[in-house]
């Protein structure tokens, strides 16, 4: 099930949620105050460790455009 983040714009607490992809598109209860949420773009950074024992970012992780680390990416197409 994939993970979704949303905002409640009643008491501005940020939640994560597993939810089934049908389910994606409706709100969900605040766990802090019980309102409607509303889901938003959910960002990531994703890490890995260097040969010398360092951490370094994955090329193209973090959420944004991927098209200058070679991947492939929805604004390159056309």
């Amino acid at each position: 099930m994939p993970l979704y983040a949303y905002v409640c714009p009643a008491c501005k607490s940020d939640f994560e949620l597993f939810r089934s992809m049908s389910q994606s598109s409706k709100s969900a209860a605040c766990p802090e105050c019980e309102q409607p949420a509303k889901r938003v773009l959910s960002v990531f950074a994703a890490f890995t460790s260097s040969g010398s024992g360092e951490s370094a970012p994955i090329a193209g992780a973090g959420g944004g455009c991927a098209c200058a680390a070679g991947g492939a990416c929805a604004c390159a197409r056309g």
